[in-house]
């Protein structure tokens, strides 16, 4: 038991936390434990969730991607442009997917081939994707979608709604993909700077592309639950999503340094800030704090799991270190 909890150490501290959240949550409203109640905010939640999953691989090869909620924003106008033009739902599916693999792939290309910074690539992608989807959709989007076509964001299996199975078959999904897979170990591997990654034949280029590419599909995913749980696409859709989507990684325990990092604690971190946004929403907490809770949290998971990394950094760069090297 206690090689469990220290080996999963992040993560009991995330369902510690967890449970003062459901604790503090029940004290400020009645109608938090409410399971109708519940069942939304989680069906709400499963786009920001499955985009965070998405993210995860990414960073762990050293990498970033912001442009996952213009790419959500382009699924999502896409597959209900389509539903409006009478075009069958499987078709509308491969369609959407193969226009967010080619945006995957992109972003892929031009940060592991090319060799640009992430952030740079992603944050115009970000804007460029965005122009697409209102493109696509115009200015006032697309309503009158199929019923067929909300599938993946309504109904329910058993006790779960939809999306949250989605999201719980994706979770096992990444578990596979990080933890049972070659991709898994090669991009712990590329993010870790492991020296021997080239000379074993690792393809750092092609591993990063896979990556991305499977961060955009699963926007692609987050993008056909949207549409299912608001009947409706824009392409404003996911925007102001991404600081939860990084807050997500961040606080799952994945080291922004690449390298480290579980799905187990991604998973729990989405679930604490599931608890979280409930529990500010039934507190009418305004919509401008509840950013400024986000930021700081966000804050907090950079720096209280990297912190030794942080210190490292800053010691290395100190006027002393730098005077003695030069000696």
């Amino acid at each position: 038991m206690k090689a469990i909890l220290i080996r999963y150490r992040w993560e009991t501290v995330l369902v510690i936390l967890i449970l003062l959240g459901v604790v503090i949550g029940s004290m400020l409203s009645p109608y938090f434990l409410d399971f109708g109640n519940f069942s939304r905010s989680a069906m709400t939640f499963v786009p920001v969730a499955l985009m965070t999953l998405g993210l995860f691989p990414v960073v762990v090869t050293g990498e970033i991607d912001i442009s996952l909620p213009s790419t959500l924003a382009v699924s999502a106008v896409l597959f209900a442009k389509l539903s409006e033009g009478g075009v069958e739902m499987p078709a509308a599916l491969v369609a959407s997917a193969l226009l967010c693999t080619f945006l995957g792939a992109v972003n892929g290309v031009l940060v592991a081939v090319a060799g640009l910074p992430s952030m740079a690539v992603t944050l115009g992608a970000m804007g460029v994707y965005r122009g697409i989807a209102y493109l696509i959709g115009g200015d006032a989007g697309v309503t009158g979608i199929s019923e067929s076509y909300l599938a993946f964001g309504r109904g329910w299996v058993w006790w779960f709604p939809v999306p949250v199975v989605v999201f719980i078959v994706m979770a096992v999904l990444v578990w596979l993909l990080m933890s049972r897979s070659n991709f898994g170990s090669y991009a712990y591997a590329i993010g870790s700077g492991a020296p021997a990654v080239r000379s074993a034949g690792i393809s750092v280029a092609r591993t990063k592309i896979g990556a991305y590419v499977f961060a955009s599909l699963m926007a692609w995913l987050a993008g056909l639950v949207w549409v299912g749980e608001y009947m409706s696409a824009r392409g404003d859709n996911g925007d102001g999503t991404i600081m939860l989507v990084l807050t997500g990684v961040v606080l799952g325990g994945v080291s922004i340094f690449g390298g480290s990092g579980k799905t187990s604690g991604v998973v729990l971190s989405c679930c604490l800030l599931l608890v979280l946004q409930t529990a500010m929403s039934l507190a009418n907490v305004p919509g401008t704090t509840q950013t400024l809770i986000s930021g700081a949290v966000l804050l907090i998971a950079v720096i209280v799991p990297n912190a030794g990394q942080l210190i490292d950094h800053l010691h290395r760069r100190s006027p002393g270190r730098s005077v003695e090297h030069a000696q």
